[in-house]
């Protein structure tokens, strides 16, 4: 028979144990633990987070071929919807399913990304200018084939059907014609969708930042020789961001028998490949994209996990913040406030050019200088003058609007709207500065269960005390 005081002792335990999910947060501590998360696991990160957090939001953009949900969450002090303006920002892991180093970075990110806001001045005032949308594994099939301490085979690699999703995307320099996976289509529709001007693919089994283009006109059985895209000098930019910020990537000899000159190499220089995604993502989403590569093995032991976040996590926000490195703005009709959807923007002879969103808006990473840009649709005349891409890194690239005159040979574009494609845009600020100003928006959040487990704790306690 249980004796009275022992009884006492686990009554009077009982609502403390309702408090232990909550501790991590009442402590401040980490809710990700440095431990690898496999599909489900995953899942319910990003579940906890969708629930204790006003600034995420949790969606699907498809399903894998074994029907597993490929999960987003996007992370801005509004972020459900794209407000005018903002750019946006894309990080993809584990598009090869054995390489998961880039998916546990994605998962600790998000952790101190929604733990810094209201906290900490950077990831505030990128939150409130920027989204981002993480998409942790875009091959969980392939992720729940792999194992432990596996560096080198390519159990795990492709997807279920055994297709390698990074040769599997239409190429600009040759024919590809392996069959469009579920898990390629989903990230095109997507690209398609959301007006991306900045993205990053991670990878394992190297330690280096890679850029377009991946394959040259001789094909992916081709020599490998440096294939220069029209913005080589961004991409620089933007590999050596990565590599110079990293624990140990600008040091270029981290792998054994690799060396790559500060850490980063032009993606055919390194090997030609055909179908890479970084090369369709730059051509049909119009946006920068690079390739990194975060680990010498592809499936290390758990127990370096905390070593590779502490070398990436400074390479992660810097690259994020180089979204507002450029200029950016919207084209109108002139004389009103009509926005020009689908004007082609170039930027001086760089031989390449974008596209307005429905909103008329653009963007463009550039590195400092004096550039000319040009904007110009079918019906209305084009406009070209010379902008000024200043040094300095504030949270708002160089603000260029241009307006442009119909010449009547086509109609003119409709009123303002406020969609493009499947996403929401957002044309005003009405309480988004009573937002900002409360701070920390996840832990306000978190108060309304925690207030409720407090009225449990204390109508327990109270009932315990009248049984005793």
């Amino acid at each position: 028979m249980t004796s009275e005081p022992g009884r006492t002792a686990r009554l009077l335990l009982l609502p403390l144990v309702l408090w232990l999910p909550w501790l991590p947060h009442i402590l401040g501590q980490n809710v990700v633990p440095f431990e690898y998360h496999n599909y489900s696991q995953l899942t319910q990160v990003l579940e906890f987070h969708q629930n204790h957090s006003d600034i995420t939001h949790l969606y699907s953009i498809g399903q894998s071929v074994q029907g597993r949900e490929l999960w987003v969450i996007a992370i801005s002090d509004n972020p459900t919807v794209h407000e005018v303006g903002e750019p946006e920002v894309q990080y993809v892991g584990n598009i090869h399913g054995n390489e998961v180093i880039g998916k546990e970075l994605l998962l600790h990110l998000l952790e101190d990304l929604t733990g810094g806001y209201g906290e900490n001045e950077t990831i505030s005032r990128f939150l409130n200018s920027t989204r981002l949308h993480i998409l942790p594994a875009m091959n969980p099939d392939g992720l729940e084939g792999s194992f432990e301490g596996d560096c080198y085979s390519s159990i795990g690699r492709g997807n279920a059907l055994n297709y390698d999703l990074n040769r599997n995307f239409p190429d600009k320099f040759e024919e590809n014609t392996h069959p469009i996976q579920p898990e390629t289509r989903a990230i095109m529709n997507w690209a398609r969708t959301i007006p991306f001007s900045l993205s990053a693919i991670f990878h394992g089994g190297a330690m280096v930042a890679n850029y377009p283009w991946d394959n040259t006109p001789l094909g992916q059985d081709g020599p490998s020789i440096y294939s220069r895209s029209p913005d080589d000098d961004i991409y620089r930019h933007l590999a050596l961001t990565y590599s110079e910020n990293h624990g140990s990537m600008y040091q270029g000899d981290v792998c054994s028998g690799d060396f790559f000159e500060d850490g980063i190499s032009n993606g055919a220089d390194w090997y030609p490949l055909r179908g890479g995604m970084q090369d369709w993502v730059y051509i049909h989403g119009d946006c920068l994209t690079i390739t990194l590569e975060v680990s010498c093995c592809k499936y290390p032991t758990e127990d370096q996990l905390r070593d590779h976040w502490a070398e990436n996590k400074n390479s992660l926000i810097e690259l994020l913040l180089q979204a507002h490195r450029g200029i950016k703005g919207q084209v109108f009709i002139n004389g009103t406030d009509t926005p020009v959807p689908d004007a082609t923007v170039t930027i001086g002879d760089r031989g390449n050019s974008f596209h307005t969103t429905s909103a008329g808006e653009f963007w463009r990473i550039l590195v400092p200088g004096q550039y000319s840009v040009t904007v110009s649709k079918a019906g209305f005349s084009s406009e070209t003058r010379t902008v000024t891409v200043p040094s300095n890194l504030t949270f708002s690239a160089a603000i260029e609007d241009f307006y442009l005159v119909e010449t009547g040979t086509s109609s003119a574009p409709n009123a303002s709207v406020s969609t493009t494609g499947a996403y929401r845009t957002e044309t005003t600020t009405e309480g988004r500065e009573a937002r900002h100003l409360v701070g920390n928006g996840c832990r306000l959040r978190m108060l309304d269960p925690l207030l409720s487990l407090l009225v449990v704790h204390v109508v327990l306690l109270t009932c315990i005390n009248v049984v005793l």
